[in-house]
């Protein structure tokens, strides 16, 4: 699905569903199992059921629980209306290979209530309770592409000396990966089976969801809930303002809410070994009864599974994107391996594999080397990078370049020769790419008009006459069209020394196209030489003279006998240029020849 269609599918969903939503929601058996866990759920007006992976996803969907890295614990509170109170506990750990187990404990009740007899004589307090059991368990299948769970649920009510209890029935549920790395969907199904409980039939509801990543670290999230022929839409937003601060906010038609989240290790470092707690509040107002209520959990989560060095152990990551999906939020070194991974992937794809006549999408790839070097470290972050100890085993010059790339496509400004300037200066693993970073310096020199600071970095690539790498073919091009008005001579040669050198395009020794710097353009026929021919044709024909003219005739001839496959654009230039050469020197037959060919191109 391409992003463009994704804002509009989600409006008419949003619309169809205010359309057909009713009132009618509250009264039902088990409505309380809807009411939500945590307080993150209730900030986001009860649209959490794609989000949720923790133990809290047993109520909404738990196929959420198969997104668990590590364990976690959460204790929900909320004082409600009518002097009410809810309670949640949840527990959820992860068995590597074999799935995510989760057990959780709702409850929902009312002490002191004034007991009377059919006399209306007090006959003492008494409380009402309605508790669930729920255990469940989810994992990845079709190759990490969906998450599956199922959970089943034993519930118990009580009042006064009254009470029973039951089978809850059955929940299961799916939910999809990323599609497009911002959008997801889930459906799930629950009270599967569920026995009568004090005369009370469990009606059978489904949910559906979707989730919308809109930018960096803004979430977009719908539900629609369906119980017999009530439907209930949810909407929600979350937002991450820092690395300890998220803001929530959603409406459920009958709920207006709101909400924050807390990463408290982070706050408060000495936090994090304590189990790194967070603490989530949410209040809403306009609930059924008219009352404002609020919620509080606190989250304590395990230590994490993965060491930097078994993600270095990883071969072929690109075929298994979708097991590092987990890990892109992650702090330091791991987060920002797994955004490397994500962003080298897609990188070299765009470079090497994707179709040459489509504009790579480097504009979506700069989410993740900007995640990785400044989300990750900040905005020191070449000084922390290089303070961190194992950091050489995830930056590389490799991963340099494709950052400046991406950005430069991204946008050529101030910032952007700064940030390449910052790459060099961090240096890597090794000088491999060194020259690739200084052909993208050297061009971001050249857009901003330092031009003879680019020519300084293109002549000292150009006059590397032992290196066959792409950037010193296009080094030598771009010299030459800087210097064509004041040296034309020094152009030729240069051009020519670039069609001698790299005419046959960039391959490595088994005939694989090589990736090469897509900078200013993405060069469709894998070639620059025919560029060359075309540019040099241009300086023998504003030269003049018979000699020069013929120099060029034979120039834009060449790429119609050497490179037939060339660009399109450059193809019809030669032809069109051809004919003005014949025409110019007298040759009208041959002008005309061109002339027809053109008409055919």
């Amino acid at each position: 699905m391409r992003l463009k269609f994704t804002i509009p599918i989600l409006i008419l969903v949003f619309l169809l569903s205010f359309c057909l939503a009713e009132d009618g929601k509250y009264g039902k058996p088990g409505d309380y199992l809807r009411f939500g866990t945590c307080a993150q759920g209730l900030a986001m007006g009860g649209a959490f059921s794609t989000l949720a992976h923790n133990g809290d996803a047993l109520l909404y969907n738990p196929a959420g629980l198969a997104q668990l890295e590590r364990w976690e614990l959460s204790l929900t509170y909320a004082q409600l209306f009518m002097d009410s109170r809810y309670n949640h506990f949840s527990f959820a750990y992860p068995v590597q290979n074999i799935g995510n187990f989760g057990l959780s404990l709702a409850n929902i009740g009312v002490s002191n209530f004034d007991g009377r007899d059919i006399y209306n004589r007090p006959t003492g307090d008494f409380s009402s309770n309605n508790s669930a059991i729920s255990a469940g368990y989810g994992r990845w299948v079709l190759g990490r592409k969906v998450r599956v769970g199922i959970a089943a649920k034993y519930l118990m009510s009580s009042m006064e000396d009254r009470s029973s209890n039951g089978f809850g029935g059955l929940d299961i549920g799916l939910v999809t990966r990323d599609f497009v790395r911002r959008l997801r969907f889930g459906v799930s199904v629950h009270n599967i089976g569920a026995s009568t409980i004090s005369e009370d039939e469990y009606p059978i509801s489904f949910r559906l969801g979707a989730m919308f990543k809109a930018m960096r670290r803004v979430f977009i999230l719908a539900d629609l809930e369906i119980v017999d022929d009530i439907i209930t839409p949810h909407i929600g937003a979350e937002a991450q303002i820092s690395k300890f601060l998220k803001l929530r906010a959603g409406y459920n038609m009958s709920e207006l809410s709101f909400g924050m989240g807390l990463a408290l290790d982070r706050l408060i470092s000495s936090l994090a070994g304590v189990g790194r707690p967070s603490l989530d509040y949410a209040a809403a107002a306009m609930n059924p009864l008219g009352e404002d209520f609020v919620r509080l959990t606190l989250t304590f989560n395990g230590p994490e599974r993965y060491d930097i060095r078994d993600l270095m152990a990883q071969t072929n990551p690109c075929e298994h994107l979708v097991e590092f999906e987990g890990l892109l939020d992650k702090d330091g070194l791991i987060g920002a391996k797994a955004n490397l991974i994500y962003g080298d992937c897609y990188f070299t794809y765009e470079s090497e594999e994707a179709p040459l006549d489509v504009e790579p999408a480097f504009k979506d790839i700069h989410y993740y080397f900007k995640e990785a070097y400044i989300g990750k470290f900040g905005t020191d972050w070449p000084q922390a990078i290089m303070a961190t100890e194992d950091a050489n085993l995830i930056f590389s010059q490799r991963t340099h370049y494709m950052f400046a790339e991406v950005s430069m496509f991204k946008e050529l400004n101030e910032d952007t020769k700064n940030l390449i300037k910052e790459l060099i200066f961090l240096g890597g693993d090794s000088t491999q790419y060194d020259v690739r970073l200084q052909y993208d310096l050297g061009y971001t020199f050249e857009a901003l008009g330092y031009i003879d600071s680019a020519k300084n970095i293109y002549s000292d690539i150009a006059e590397q006459d032992e290196l066959e790498d792409p950037v010193r073919a296009l080094s030598l091009y771009r010299l030459a069209k800087l210097i064509q008005k004041a040296d034309s001579d020094s152009s030729i040669y240069l051009l020519e020394k670039l069609v001698k050198n790299f005419g046959y395009g960039f391959y490595d020794e088994l005939w694989g196209r090589l990736s090469y710097p897509m900078i200013p353009e993405k060069y469709v026929d894998n070639s620059v030489a025919d560029n060359a021919l075309l540019l040099m044709g241009d300086i023998y024909a504003e030269k003049g003279g018979d000699d020069n003219l013929e120099s060029a005739l034979i120039s834009y001839l060449d790429i119609l006998l050497f490179y037939p496959n060339a660009e399109s654009r450059v193809v019809k230039k030669a032809v069109q240029r051809a004919a003005n050469v014949y025409e110019n020197l007298g040759e009208m037959k041959q002008a005309d020849a061109m002339k027809r060919l053109l008409g055919t191109l």
